[in-house]
């Protein structure tokens, strides 16, 4: 329907349908039309005032069918569609789909989607949840629309830090039952020994012990080597690790594809180093190897002076692998902002390389959330902070939700607003915004928030409920067969409209790499639907005006249910 009416613009303005199309909007007062062509770009070429553009422009037109009258308001010239038309073929899709509302058919393109990626022998804190749910809600936006995605759990599992593990279990044991929180101490001790051994401030107790820094780097050296003893250490340390990542992870509902860490990528090194020598692009600056990528992006180191392996050398190796295993339309890198530059020097060297994958790869960055640590200045948790949010949510509920449904599990409720509020907190801010974490407001259950919007879809599931309670048909197919002249209020056609808009805002999600999008959907939804119940009632009306009725509000359930879905909140039906 848009693009004959921008068709139909055009032929009537002389205009080229991109002119037309960068500037028709859709109002967001449904009063003010469906679209709406603001005529300042007219008024030089017709050499007349907007106003009169637009007077002049609703005489030449020829509508399109689906549109049944244009109004002339000061330079706007708004266009309404058949409104009837309209309500019924959109409702009439929505219900008919489910709750698989935007859903595409498969396409043949694959898109990889790596995020979260910890550390091994850390903990997964506060740190790691904006990438993880970002990324998770990518991953799930992608999927609905069609293409294939292999979600990558990039681990941090390879590098030095595991030389220092290795040299506190050598000097102190390796402890029994060991969790990542006596490895974390392991750490942190031999960290101690090591900056005192180097400020040569070792105390009479620590003075026979060995040299830290030395044991960790050739730890690491003989486990690039592959050495056995070297190997299973490192997979001690892995298997603690992944234990607690994953409790973490179902209990956000997140399953990875892959867990292909680092260290998958070790044996491709030797075929980086040749390609990169091969080019000629490796040079030698202060005793390291790295490519010269110029004045703005500077040299990047590839190889240590000692010849290990860095950060970006297996990230080159990992572009290049999932190229030729995958052959994907897109790489997306959910990564913090501080990260940009070297994503930079990533695809450069990669050109450099003369490797296709280059130009597939998407740095979605993010900025910070300040302020989440302990009074101990630590990072928090995740664990930690989901127990935390458990028990505000159950109190929030308790306090805020006085008409709470007999025999629910209230535990169950407010593990689902936990989570929800989590997501949802962190998705509304756009991804590059800083903001401060307030638990007010991710709980507040009559503000902008998760629960708001969960409280939402719980009352229109209720609706369901009590309609069916009283005799009407709720099945889909019954629904469907309603009379669409019934439903002429403003407030219906205004969800009609917003339903209208849904798979654009899918789209826009994707191609913006931004599910902030879904979320203020989510939040306009919850609103227009917070004006409907009392004007807009199902039981106790004639039957034919209930029916159109309920088939709205089961359309509108269909809708946020699949919204919040693609959020990874949790939909409640009864709370």
């Amino acid at each position: 329907m848009q693009e004959s009416l921008v068709s139909a613009i055009a032929a009537a303005s002389a205009l080229e349908p991109s002119q037309v199309s960068k500037v028709l909007v859709k109002p967001d007062n449904v009063g003010h039309g469906d679209f709406a062509f603001p005529c300042f770009i007219l008024a030089k070429e017709w050499k007349l005032a907007p106003p009169a553009c637009a007077a002049k422009l609703k005489e030449a037109i020829a509508l399109p069918p689906e549109f049944v009258r244009a109004e002339a308001v000061g330079p706007y010239l708004n266009f309404f569609l058949d409104r009837g038309a309209q309500t019924k073929e959109v409702i009439t899709n929505i219900l008919g789909s489910g709750l698989k509302v935007g859903e595409k058919p498969k396409r043949d393109e694959t898109i990889l989607v790596e995020y979260s990626s910890p550390n091994i022998a850390k903990h997964l804190h506060v740190g790691h949840l904006r990438t993880t749910l970002i990324g998770h809600s990518l991953a799930l936006i992608l999927k609905h629309l069609g293409y294939r995605v292999e979600s990558i759990n990039h681990l941090g599992d390879w590098g030095v830090q595991f030389g220092f593990l290795y040299a506190a279990c050598k000097i102190w044991g390796r402890p029994d039952n060991a969790t990542v929180d006596s490895l974390l101490e392991l750490y942190v001790k031999a960290s101690q020994l090591k900056k005192a051994q180097d400020d040569k401030a070792v105390s009479p107790s620590d003075g026979d012990k060995p040299d830290v820094g030395a044991m960790a780097r050739e730890y690491f050296i003989r486990l690039e080597a592959k050495d056995p003893e070297a190997v299973e250490f490192w997979q001690w340390c892995l298997d603690i690790s992944l234990h607690e990542f994953r409790a973490t992870y179902e209990r956000l509902n997140i399953y990875f594809d892959h867990y292909t860490g680092e260290s998958f990528y070790s044996d491709h090194i030797p075929d980086v180093e040749a390609k990169i020598k091969k080019g000629g692009i490796l040079k030698e600056s202060r005793g390291a190897l790295g490519v010269d990528l110029g004045k703005e992006l500077g040299f990047a180191r590839v190889f240590a002076d000692d010849g290990r392996s860095l950060y970006i050398t297996r990230d080159l190796a990992a572009a290049i692998y999932r190229e030729k295993t995958f052959s994907p339309a897109k790489i997306v890198y959910v990564v913090a902002a501080q990260q940009t530059l070297h994503f930079r020097q990533l695809v450069a060297i990669l050109k450099l390389m003369n490797e296709p994958v280059a130009e597939k790869i998407v740095h979605v960055a993010f900025g910070f959330v300040p302020g989440m640590r302990t009074r101990e200045g630590t990072a928090i948790t995740v664990h930690d902070f989901l127990e935390e949010a458990h028990e505000r949510a159950l109190a929030a509920y308790r306090e805020e939700v006085t008409k709470r449904p007999e025999g629910l599990d209230e535990d169950a409720i407010a593990e689902a607003v936990a989570i929800g509020a989590t997501y949802f907190y962190f998705l509304e801010h756009t991804n590059i915004k800083d903001f401060n974490f307030s638990w007010q407001e991710a709980l507040n259950f009559s503000g902008d928030s998760g629960a708001y919007a969960q409280y939402a879809l719980a009352r229109l599931y209720s609706i369901e409920t009590k309609a069916r309670e009283a005799g009407l048909d709720t099945t889909p197919e019954a629904l469907q067969n309603f009379d669409a002249a019934l439903l002429a209020e403003s407030e219906a056609y205004e969800l009609v409209s917003l339903f209208s808009k849904f798979d654009a805002t899918l789209e826009k999600a994707a191609r913006d790499f931004e599910p902030a999008h879904i979320a203020h959907y989510v939040l306009d939804l919850s609103r227009i639907l917070a004006k409907t119940y009392k004007t807009l009632r199902v039981v106790g009306e004639e039957q034919a005006l209930a029916k159109a009725r309920l088939a709205l509000f089961m359309a509108a359930r269909n809708v946020l249910h699949t919204a919040l879905t693609l959020l990874g909140v949790p939909a409640i039906e009864r709370m």
